[in-house]
């Protein structure tokens, strides 16, 4: 009996009840669909001159305003994403070719669908286009008649680049001085790209749009300038070293390289501090967000440049074998004594960007610059749980870092012998 008072009471619709569900339920759908037409309709679709003076106006800003000026940069970048996204989404690519995302011989390329947000990334994106402006305007006012640019891994929108071409436009800069190739591995990038630079009238800029792997392009001439940006944080992950490396060879001896160099640090700090409660500024004036970032400074150890490159460094990277994996070796770095520190440090490893002359980014201002921790690396404490490749480390042992160009690329990191 208690079993059968357990069970729900059950309920029954007549017939009436169904059909006026079912009529219901069709006109809530024809509302949502008549309600997602109205949003569609009334947004501000940017095509042809409109879209080429949004990008014009957003690159001219972009050069006359300050690195710090984030917060007039940014909403403009987020308008210049979504005029560029209406033309993305009404090319030609196939549901495939916008989301096929995989693992290449030199690292992992993301889908078209998520490259098209990289253009959302303020101060990264406006920190390339003043560089880019900056070189670009060195190499014309030193009287070169005819730049060449390559811009390998560009993505769908190339936004470190697109921009600056509709201002060139404008300011009467013109496909005879300027020849960029513009190369990627995904044909649903190559496909919008070649859409959005039909839409602004900019194809007299185009040398060449080649679909394919970058590091198997090799170019009749040799470049005045390569724009390369495929990194995460970390530098981890994506092929950027193959992929510079590859154009480094291929960079005339007046050319620039942008970035003009990448520096990978390493760093021991407290997990919970960094990553936790530098966010939490919930109840916080700006004046104590500042002390409590400046005290989570203090909690980290600089450890000093594990890897360092350049146009000129790049060409002289030396790789080798180990289990069919391409490695090359890095930095060596001591661990100094940690007496100061009570709590778990753990190592972390972030890039600062010279991208060109004055033009960086430091960590924390891109996503590229983040700090990436490296768990399987415990300094002066054993893990509860301990991994067979964990490096246990104590102040005053040495760690080797060596980079992986296969797979996914990333760092790996060894405590030295003694005799090393």
């Amino acid at each position: 009996m208690q079993a059968l008072n357990n069970q729900a009471t059950p309920r029954y619709i007549n017939k009436e009840d169904q059909v006026a569900s079912s009529v219901a339920g069709i006109f809530a759908q024809q509302r949502s669909v008549l309600k997602q037409q109205l949003a569609k309709h009334s947004k501000t679709v940017f095509r042809g001159d409109q879209l080429s003076a949004l990008s014009a106006a957003t690159a001219a800003h972009i050069l006359a305003s300050s690195p710090d000026d984030v917060s007039s940069i940014e909403p403009k970048l987020q308008q210049l994403f979504a005029a560029y996204k209406e033309v993305y989404e009404s090319a030609n690519i196939s549901k495939a070719e916008r989301t096929q995302q995989f693992i290449s011989k030199h690292g992992l390329v993301m889908s078209p669908d998520y490259c098209i947000h990289t253009i959302k990334d303020t101060r990264r994106v406006s920190g390339f286009i003043r560089a880019i402006d900056k070189a670009i305007s060195t190499l014309l006012r030193c009287g070169q008649d005819k730049v060449f640019i390559a811009y390998p891994a560009c993505g769908p929108f190339a936004p470190l680049l697109l921009p600056l071409l509709s201002y060139y436009r404008q300011q009467g800069i013109t496909g005879k001085q300027l020849h960029i190739t513009f190369i990627d591995l995904q044909p649903g990038a190559i496909k919008s790209l070649h859409k959005l630079m039909t839409e602004m009238q900019l194809q007299q800029f185009v040398q060449q749009m080649y679909c394919g792997d970058a590091c198997d392009y090799n170019a009749p001439m040799l470049f005045d300038m390569v724009i390369c940006e495929a990194m995460q944080h970390g530098f981890s992950r994506e092929g950027h070293l193959a992929i510079a490396q590859h154009f480094a060879n291929q960079l005339s001896m007046t050319g620039y390289f942008i970035p003009q160099q990448i520096d990978v640090h390493a760093m021991l700090t407290v997990a919970q501090k960094e990553y936790v409660e530098q966010w939490h500024s919930e109840g916080l004036d700006e004046l104590a967000i500042k002390q409590k970032r400046a005290h989570i400074e203090d909690l980290r150890t600089e450890l000093g440049i594990v890897l360092s490159l350049s146009a000129s460094t790049l060409t002289c990277i030396d790789s080798r074998q180990v289990a069919q994996q391409s490695l090359i070796t890095a930095g060596k770095l001591k661990l100094p004594e940690l007496h100061e520190q009570p709590q778990k440090q753990i190592l972390c490893l972030y890039t600062h960007i010279t991208l060109f002359a004055d033009e960086k980014l430091s960590m924390y201002d891109s996503g590229i610059t983040h700090p990436l921790p490296d768990l399987s690396v415990c300094v002066n404490f054993i893990p509860k749980d301990p991994k067979p490749d964990d490096t246990l480390a104590q102040s005053g042992d040495t760690l080797s870092f060596f980079y992986s160009m296969s797979g996914l690329p990333g760092f790996i990191v060894t405590k030295s012998c003694h005799n090393e």
